[in-house]
């Protein structure tokens, strides 16, 4: 039977399940070596998920956090510093997959480990806090949060920017900046956004 108390953790627990098996299906497209076109649009789905899924967290999640839980403000700040490091590495991956000069020599092990490790981190420093935020504020407002994330998420930007604000009273006005020039970017890549297949683009090999 469902339970209101926790659809905030739910919805979040749901949330990594589906970026975990992303991840996974990106490395066991890689070392089956499938066909390049399987392996970005694997990717690009994941990346596109992490990216969209820690922007909405920060906008929904981590007010309520730094507001209402002992410690909040460095347990925000901790969260945001782990964000940016998994930005880094989802961009490393997009250099690395689209065949970026300073990336194209990396092994794409290296970068899928990478990217594996930082997500796990980040997993572990957001469920904490959602428990414990979904704990203070109760069902009815866990419930708006969870609504709130969903809605968040679908409109958040694409691509990684490590270094744009996170929080505070910029952060609205970057995400949507962002959101926007995501989106045009997306159409001239031809990424797969949404369940949207755009025209294909191959990028540089993966071998």
């Amino acid at each position: 039977m469902h339970d209101m108390q926790n659809s905030l953790l739910m919805s979040i627990g749901d949330s990594h399940r589906v970026l975990d098996d992303q991840l996974a299906a990106v490395g066991h497209a890689v070392q089956e070596r499938e066909s390049t076109r399987a392996i970005v649009q694997k990717t690009d789905a994941f990346m596109i998920h992490a990216c969209r899924h820690v922007s909405a967290s920060c906008a929904v999640i981590l007010p309520t956090a730094r507001r209402e839980l002992p410690g909040g403000r460095r347990r925000v700040q901790l969260y945001i510093e782990q964000v940016r490091r998994l930005e880094r590495s989802v961009a490393q991956m997009k250099r690395r997959l689209y065949g970026a000069s300073r990336s194209i020599r990396l092994p794409w092990t290296q970068v899928w480990e990478a990217m594996q490790h930082e997500l796990a981190e980040l997993m572990a420093i957001e469920l904490a806090i959602v428990a414990d935020v979904a704990a203070d504020v109760g069902p009815r407002t866990g419930g708006r949060l969870a609504r709130r994330l969903a809605g968040s998420e679908a409109g958040s930007p694409t691509r990684p920017h490590p270094n744009s604000p996170h929080t505070g009273w910029f952060a609205p006005l970057s995400r949507h900046f962002w959101a926007r020039a995501d989106t045009f970017w997306d159409a001239v890549e031809g990424r797969v956004v949404a369940g949207a297949v755009k025209a294909f683009k191959a990028p540089a090999r993966l071998a």
